[in-house]
Formats: structure tokens, C-alpha cells, sequence
């Protein structure tokens, strides 16, 4: 709101908002005249960036903060730092979600209406009652119900939907400048105000050579403050842990109940019937498998943004691929639920080295934190079918 203030200094006409009657008006002062002789200001001024011709040609661009001390410099440069390096990593992260799109758009053809009896996304087989056929209203591609969701009574199909997601994200409307270029962002006003005489040059530079040129004058200096905490190794390890003891506590509590209410249904076995017992056994499982894949998404997502935070303190040539290092973490942390090795199918432990966050963490149906949910679900049968046969074994005891 504040950035279309001031694009819009002077609203048009038929935007009234009658305020003036409410604000008290004073004279305005005229500004002191500039010091010195504005034909030889850039002389006096110690600051100095190339030209975006030579911005473009050099990798290393120079920046000479001369006017002022070290202290003011490292403070001032280490605010603009982290703004950059927060909007870089979102602009990457949107070009991987654009990407990723394409990919799935290209491999979701449009077909004639009826013909197809395969899901145009997933590629699962249309049934009458159980998988039925359903149509985007925007693409008019015939899909699941699983590959569909539901916008003020129009159904979306998953594609359409993430567009415009990513759309919302890329916000293009808002500014009338590319988003690209320093368009009144808060790191464009605090370097202006450093490089007055070089301001044109400076507009055409992109956030990423802005970003290259701070880093380089830094040099080594890498520690990233979030919410006044520097992300070290140690602090990583110690909020990793805490989220693990939370999904820890959480999913205790959820076997707990399902331990509980399998163990009242069999218990009532013989008065309810086979049919009712099915029943009962089946919801309780869907009930255990939706609430632990929403515990175990939650712990994938605080995992991916820890990760991601301690990244900007890391040199590049010492990062880990985040998707990789959170699968292993949530893998050990199921195989001491469990208390035997898993493996992990290929599709999730195999990835580039900067893969989409936004698909790794937000997948509702065939992701991660669905096959880790089943291989608990598979521990819990387990334990109920042992705990059966002990007991029938002690009943025989008994009655001998």
C-alpha cells in the first residue's frame, strides 16, 4: 500500500477521500539549498557504482562507502544484504514453481469431452462411483476427484489451481515498474541515499547484481539474523530438535487413541458382527492416516524452513540440498517409531539440488508425508495383530 502511495502522489479526480477538512494544514517550508556547487557535487561524493553497461560486463561490481565509518557501512550494507537475499530467493523460488508448472501442463494434454477414461493429471482409471469423472472449468480437462478442488462452487483442477497461486505470488499488478529492477523497495531508498550521483545507474541494476555487489564488498562476513538470532549450526539443531519432540509428542497421542479404539472394537466384536467391526476398523484407520500425514506435513514444512534459514549463513559450496536433508530427518526420526530400517522410494530421495519447496512440502496426495504415514500405519497394525495373538495365547494358558 505504502509502494502505490507513492507511484500515485496525486490520485485522479473522481477519488475523493475527504480528509483535508481533518488534517491540520501549516505552510510548508521551502528546502535549504544544497551545499556547494551542484555542477561539481559529483566530485565531493565519495560513492561510486559502473555503468549497467559495465554492470553487465563485470561480474564484480565496485561499491566505495568512503563517507562513512566501517561500523555504519557493515550495518547499513547487512540490512540491504538480507532484504536481497530474502526477495532473490523468492524470485528463484517462483521461477521453480513456474517451471514445475509447464512441465505438468505439458504433460496433461486436452482431450475431446468423453473420450478420455484415464485422469488427465494423475493418469488413474475413471469408475462410476468411486473415481468419477470430473471437469476443470477453467481448462476443461477431465480429471479425479483427487486432482480437483473446489473454488466458490467451481471445480479447479490442480494445475489451474497452482496458477493462480502463483499468479497471487508474482503480484506483476501491483507494481508499475518490472518487479525485476529496484522499484521502490526499502533496499532501493537506503542505497539511494548513499548514491545520490549515481542514481541512474543504479535503477537499471537487477536485485541479483545489487545482491553479488554487497556480498562481495562483505566479503566473508555471512551471519544471517532472523527475528534477532544469528541461525548457527547449534541454534539449527536445537529448533530441529524441538519441532521433532512436538511431531514426537503429536503422533504418541494419535496411536494412543487409535490403540484405544481398535482395542474397544475388539473387544465388542462378537455383539456387533463382522460387517459393523470392518466398518469401524476402516474409519478408524482413515482417521490415523489423515491425522499423521498432517503431523508429519507440518514437521516437513518446519524442517524445509530451518533448513532454509541456516542456508543463508552457509557458504554456497558447504549447502546441502534442503529436500534431501529433510527426507533424512523425518526417515530416522520413523525408523525409531517403527524400530526397524525403511527405504525411501526414489521418487523423494532423488532431487536436484534446488528443488521446489512449495511442491516438496505442500503435496496433499502422493507425497512424502503419505509414505512415511503408511509405514506407521503398518507398525500400528502390526502391534495390534501381536498384541491379538498374545492374548488369545494367554486366554489358552489359562484355561488350561
Amino acid at each position: 500500500m505504502i509502494e502505490w502511495m507513492c507511484h500515485h502522489a496525486n490520485p485522479p479526480s473522481h477519488l475523493n477521500f475527504s480528509i483535508l477538512p481533518f488534517v491540520k494544514r501549516r505552510k510548508t517550508q521551502p528546502m535549504p539549498p544544497a551545499r556547494g556547487n551542484p555542477k561539481n557535487s559529483k566530485s565531493k561524493q565519495n560513492g561510486s557504482l559502473l555503468s549497467p553497461l559495465d554492470a553487465n560486463a563485470n561480474s564484480t561490481l565496485d561499491v566505495n562507502l568512503g563517507r562513512f565509518s566501517e561500523e555504519e557501512r557493515e550495518a547499513i550494507l547487512t540490512v540491504v544484504k538480507r532484504d536481497l537475499e530474502v526477495r532473490c530467493m523468492e524470485k528463484h523460488r517462483l521461477k521453480k514453481i513456474r517451471s514445475g508448472l509447464l512441465q505438468e501442463d505439458s504433460q496433461a494434454p486436452l482431450a475431446l469431452p468423453g473420450s478420455a477414461n484415464t485422469c488427465a493429471i494423475c493418469k488413474s482409471q475413471f469408475m462410476m462411483f468411486f473415481n468419477p469423472r470430473l471437469t476443470c472449468n477453467l481448462c476443461r480437462r477431465e480429471v479425479c476427484r483427487r486432482c480437483v478442488k473446489s473454488y466458490n462452487d467451481e471445480m479447479l483442477c490442480r494445475i489451474c489451481s497452482r496458477d493462480i497461486f502463483y499468479r497471487a505470488m508474482v503480484c506483476h499488478w501491483f507494481y508499475d515498474n518490472s518487479p525485476d529492477k529496484l522499484c521502490g523497495r526499502a533496499s532501493d531508498t537506503i542505497v539511494k541515499s548513499l548514491f545520490k550521483d549515481k542514481l541512474p545507474a543504479l535503477s537499471d541494476l537487477t536485485e541479483e547484481q545489487l545482491h553479488k555487489t554487497i556480498c562481495n564488498y562483505l566479503q566473508p562476513e555471512r551471519e544471517t539474523y532472523v527475528n534477532g538470532v544469528v541461525i548457527t549450526l547449534d541454534v539449527m539443531l536445537r529448533i530441529q530438535n524441538e519441532q521433532i519432540r512436538t511431531f514426537t509428542k503429536r503422533y504418541q497421542e494419535i496411536r494412543n487413541t487409535a490403540v484405544n479404539s481398535l482395542a474397544k472394537v475388539r473387544a465388542n466384536a462378537l455383539k456387533n458382527g463382522q460387517e459393523n467391526v470392518d466398518k469401524e476398523i476402516e474409519r478408524i484407520t482413515s482417521q490415523f492416516l489423515q491425522q499423521t500425514k498432517e503431523a508429519l506435513r507440518k514437521l516437513l514444512q518446519m524442517l524445509c524452513i530451518t533448513e532454509e534459514k541456516y542456508k543463508m549463513s552457509v557458504p554456497a559450496s558447504r549447502q546441502q540440498n534442503t529436500a534431501t536433508r529433510v527426507l533424512e530427518i523425518t526417515q530416522k526420526q520413523v525408523e525409531q517409531l517403527v524400530g526397524h530400517k525403511i527405504k525411501v522410494p526414489d521418487e523423494y530421495a532423488t532431487g536436484e539440488v534446488e528443488d521446489d519447496l512449495e511442491s516438496f512440502v505442500a503435496s496433499v496426495t502422493g507425497g512424502p508425508e503419505e509414505f512415511f504415514a503408511n509405514v506407521l500405519l503398518e507398525d500400528l497394525t502390526t502391534a495390534m495383530r501381536n498384541s491379538q495373538s498374545y492374548g488369545q495365547k494367554s486366554r489358552a494358558a489359562l484355561s488350561k
